[in-house]
């Protein structure tokens, strides 16, 4: 949030206050109108861009309440036989048509079209009516004639609106179009280079196995290759598949809470280290949640590896907490290195603790005394959390 916003909102509101007790109309519903615009826009402002789900409710009541206070100074002078009154001051004369302006403009620029059309047509609408209320002795031609011209206004402020929604939805389609040509390029690249050297990979770990066959070490050490190699050929093509998508299709990805038992058990199979899975999570997790929390697993196994050689046990534990999914990862490892190293090395940590704090989350880790290694991940199970 820019800080000026809540400024500028605080000192509108003192403004307005100092008006209201300087400059009061007379009668005082000249003033009910401008006032509340001026509040909810002090208010918007003061929180934007998160009230920007506030406008079409804003705009709506802001509109409403204005034709209603013509409608009421209608009927009261024609009840009355009276003229129309004559604006007090200058101040609230041009002050509501300026405040509606404004509600006209935020609904067209920032809400659904459906919204942008009832509420902004309120507040255009309170543009043209307010003018009626200072006519008197006219004709009913001129009286059209009058809110005709004020209209103009409203229908210029949200033809600009339109408009600068209309360029902004245009930079979006061509970001997402200059988005997509990346991603067609690296999915080129990922299929013509990088899975090509992985098969060759494959092959020749194939080819060893048949030549080596009698001795079995080799032969296992090489079946784990051919193993390792086809499952990141696997991983590639879904990788290739979601970086072509173009059609807005939802595609599964590649980890989720159900693989953890497996990539658990495959850590354990290729080292010396001893692996668990704490499983006490029953729920349901959102999908990119489950994706986010397995990569997070991924990660830190992949540090036991690099950074704890000598460690004899890792735990993986999953919990839900306060409506998070709290996922563990502990090792014993000895302190080859120390916590700058492991947190520093990469930028795979930085990066998962970027990705879950963007879902809302937090990622925390700690060395264990006397020795050890624990990574902390908080994600939300339902949204807004």
């Amino acid at each position: 949030m820019r800080t000026w916003r809540p400024v500028l909102a605080g000192a509108g509101t003192l403004a307005l206050i100092f008006g209201v007790l300087v400059l009061p109309a007379d009668p005082w519903l000249f003033m009910v109108a401008p006032t509340l615009g001026c509040l909810v826009t002090a208010a918007l402002m003061a929180s934007w861009p998160l009230s920007r789900a506030w406008v079409p409710l804003a705009s709506g009541l802001v509109g409403a309440v204005s034709l209603g206070v013509t409608a009421v100074m209608t009927a009261l002078r024609l009840g009355a036989g009276e003229p129309s009154p004559v604006a007090p001051t200058s101040l609230w004369l041009m002050l509501e048509p300026a405040v509606l302006l404004i509600f006209v403009y935020l609904p067209v620029r920032w809400s659904r079209p459906s919204a942008a059309v009832w509420t902004g047509g309120a507040a255009g609408l309170g543009v043209a009516l307010n003018v009626q209320r200072y006519i008197t002795d006219t004709s009913f031609g001129e009286r059209v004639a009058a809110s005709a011209l004020w209209m103009i206004f409203a229908v210029a402020t949200g033809t600009v609106a339109w408009y600068l929604r209309s360029l902004a939805e245009a930079r979006g389609r061509a970001i997402a179009e200059a988005r997509q040509t990346q991603r067609l390029e690296l999915a080129a690249d990922l299929h013509d280079f990088v899975a090509h050297d992985v098969s060759e990979i494959v092959a020749q770990a194939q080819a060893g196995r048949m030549v080596l066959a009698p001795d079995p070490r080799l032969a296992e050490v090489l079946e784990r290759i051919e193993v390792a190699g086809l499952r990141a050929l696997a991983s590639m093509d879904r990788t290739v598949h979601m970086l072509r998508e173009t059609d807005g299709a939802t595609v599964a990805a590649p980890g989720v809470l159900a693989d953890l038992d497996e990539l658990v058990s495959r850590f354990e199979s290729a080292g010396t280290t001893a692996a668990r899975l704490d499983n006490g999570f029953t729920g349901s997790a959102p999908r990119e949640i489950a994706a986010v929390a397995y990569r997070v697993v991924v990660e830190a196994l992949t540090n036991v590896r690099r950074h704890a050689a000598t460690a004899t046990r890792v735990t993986v534990a999953l919990a839900e907490r306060d409506d998070h999914l709290v996922v563990t990862v502990t090792d014993d490892g000895r302190g080859e290195t120390t916590a700058s190293d492991r947190t520093s090395a990469g930028t795979g940590l930085a990066g998962l603790s970027e990705r879950v704090t963007a879902l809302g989350g937090d990622l925390t880790t700690a060395t264990i005394r006397p020795h050890g290694w624990r990574l902390t991940a908080r994600l939300p199970l339902t949204e807004g959390t």
